[in-house]
Parts: structure tokens; sequence; C-alpha cells
């Protein structure tokens, strides 16, 4: 299971992680400003926001396998659909249908799964998981830089790297039927026996989770959820920018800009497996905790870096940092949450950081139009490491 559903995030995020390392080629085709540019990855990260809700309530509600397989299909067409517009605002709502297909993925996925291993193992199982959409990360820059280089046009890159995740949501279909009937037998479990929090797979560690109500919950994940989803924000203002950030403040060339970036995510390789079997040891809320307190230092480091060797190490190092929060967090909510509300608590949990970002993303868009991508981003870091200092501080009382 583990496995097959990495490949999956892979092939997802194929498809959904093509934007911002074209994002250079692509203002420099359309002739774009910041703000410009910003609304595109805004209407992608909005609308993956505003559906993370919404698709995790229909997962609960009736199959988490199949809107799953949906969404994988529904992401690969609204990808390749991109590729083939021909203006600037053609294309916005094309990327707010990717995100709101795109938003069938995450929350219900890390529910189905979480309920498929055992809770000693969550975090690495988890973190193996993540291995595929950061692998993809990694792979998506040098891919699709290739593919607009050798065709001419940073369409087709949109339309070739659709096909996986249109293929995987086949496989996926065919090689869980197994779990179809897992699932339904635990939603009837659900159903009659609520009272006993009988897993939907029949995971023996999800009975007798103490968090049935959702103020339960929220006191118990309050204040790690707000830092796990501030230090997003950031991390998706920064990652939406960096490129064109190295290419006007350090001369990168535009096509190496959108991979070198690839870094900051593709790091989760190392990041995520290494924070969830960590947390799996130590606990979800250190492993969070750490990573909110280096993610500040590290970026701040990043935008001294000058154009050389040092720059990808700094940006591996920053993105192992922030990968590792992300099984944890996700660990956590698992942990303790029932499994009836568990895909709801992920997908509210991922539309606070989406749609945040979103908001905000454009927004330090405009800043750096006005003042200069340099201070706007040494603002950003400044505060991140402000951040880091009261996580630190407070760590005992969270």
């Amino acid at each position: 299971m583990i496995p097959l559903f990495a490949v999956a995030h892979f092939c997802h995020h194929l498809s959904t992680g093509v934007l911002t390392p074209l994002l250079p080629l692509l203002r420099q085709d359309m002739e774009l400003n910041y703000f410009q540019a910003g609304v595109l990855v805004s209407s992608l990260a909005l609308s993956y926001g505003l559906g993370q809700l919404p698709m995790a309530l229909l997962a609960d509600r009736f199959s988490e396998r199949a809107l799953i397989v949906l969404g994988l299909i529904g992401t690969a067409l609204s990808a390749a659909a991109i590729g083939f517009t021909t203006t600037y605002w053609q294309m916005v709502p094309c990327f707010i249908a990717l995100g709101l297909l795109g938003a069938t993925y995450h929350a219900p996925t890390s529910s189905f799964l979480s309920q498929s291993v055992p809770k000693k193992s969550r975090g690495k199982s988890l973190g193996t998981h993540t291995i595929g959409g950061s692998a993809s990360f990694l792979f998506t820059p040098v891919v699709a830089v290739a593919l607009a280089s050798w065709t001419g046009a940073w369409r087709w890159s949109f339309v070739l790297l659709a096909i996986p995740a249109f293929v995987m949501g086949i496989v996926i279909w065919l090689l869980t039927r197994g779990e179809r009937q897992r699932e339904s037998a635990g939603r009837g479990q659900q159903q009659s026996a609520a009272a006993q929090s009988s897993s939907p797979h029949g995971n023996p560690d999800d009975v007798g989770i103490p968090s049935s109500s959702w103020r339960e919950i929220l006191g118990a994940l309050g204040a790690l959820v707000l830092l796990s989803v501030l230090l997003q924000v950031v991390l998706s203002s920064v990652h939406s920018y960096l490129p064109l950030y190295l290419v006007d403040r350090h001369g990168v060339k535009p096509d190496y800009a959108g991979v070198l970036v690839g870094l900051v995510a593709g790091a989760g390789v190392v990041g995520a497996p290494l924070g969830g079997a960590i947390s799996d040891r130590l606990g979800r809320k250190w492993v969070v905790l750490l990573s909110v307190a280096l993610a500040g230092p590290f970026l701040f480091i990043v935008l001294r870096m000058p154009a050389h060797i040092w720059l990808p190490v700094t940006l591996a190092l920053y993105g192992v940092s922030v990968s590792a929060r992300m099984p944890a967090m996700e660990s956590l909510i698992a942990d303790v949450v029932r499994p009836e509300k568990r895909s709801t608590a992920l997908g509210v949990y991922y539309l606070m950081g989406q749609e945040t970002a979103g908001v905000v993303t454009p927004i330090i868009g405009r800043l750096i139009d006005l003042g200069g991508p340099h201070p706007v981003f040494n603002v950003l870091s400044l505060g991140l490491c402000a951040v880091s200092v009261v996580a630190v501080a407070f760590r005992k009382r969270i």
C-alpha cells in the first residue's frame, strides 16, 4: 500500500508541481510582472485550499478510495488543459480547476493510509509516502524545463507530465479493489457501533481514541497546527517567487532557477521519512517544533548565499528542515482524531495552510513589485526567525 501510494503521490505532483519551475519561462513568454505571476500561483493555491474541506467531507461520507482515483484522473486532465490555453486569462480558470481537483488527494490519502498501518509506525509510513511527492518536486523541475527546451514551448510540459497521474488513477482503482470491501465494512461498523471507534480498515490502534468532539481536537492540536500553518504560509510565499528572485537577484538563468528551487521540495525525500521516523520515537510535537525552529535561520542563510555551490546545499538543508514536520503533523492528527472524522480534520488543516498562503502570495508579489524582492524576502526570513524564537521559548507550554 505505502509504495503504491508513494508512486501515486509522485504522479500527482507531476501535474500540480509544474507551474513554479516554469514560472520564469512563462513570465518571459507572456510578459508578466510579479503580481500577475502571483495571481496564477494563487489561482492554484486558493482553489487547492478551498477544495480541501469539501473533498475531505466527501471522503468521510462516501469513499476515500473513489475520490482519490477520480482526483488523480481529473488533476491530469485539468493540467493538460493548461497546455492548450492561448491567453493569460484562459490559464486562470484552468489553474483553479487544477487546484480543486488536486485537493482530492492529500487529506483522503493520509487518512486512508493512517488507518492501514500500526500507530507505532504511522510517522515512518506517512513519511515514506511523502517521499513520492518530494521526489516529484525534485524530478519535475528538471524534466519540465527539459521538455520545454526540447519542444520549444513550456506548454508541452503541462501536457506530457499529466499522463502519469491519469494512468496511476486507473492503476490505484484496479489494485485496491480489496480495500473497497474493507472500507465499506468499516463504515458500516462506524454507523452501528461508533462508540467503539472502529477503524474503517480494522486497525486496532484506532480503538479508544479520546478526541470525539471538535473542541477536544482543537485543544489537542491548536498551537502546533497554528505554528505549522504559519510555516507553510511563509514557505509557500517564498517558494513561489524564489525562482524569480534567483533570476533577478543573482542573475541565474531562468531554466536553471526553476531546477534549483526544486531542491527545497525535493529535500523531502530525506526530511519527510526522517521526520516521520523520529516522531515515532521521540513524539510528534518535538519534530514539529524543531522544524519550525530551524526554518527561519536556514531561510535567512539561503538569502545571503551567492550563486555558487553553497546555494544548492543551503536550499537542500532548508528543504529538509521544513519537510520533516509534514508526516509528524499528519501522524499527530491521525493519533488524536477518530477515523470517521480524520479526512475532515486533515482537510481543515490543509485548507488553513493553502488558503492563507493563496491570499498572502499575490500580496507578497505586489510588495515585491513596489519595493524589490530583496527587502521583502529579508522581512519574511526575519519574521520566521522570530517565530522560531517563540517556538523554542514556549516549547514546554505547547
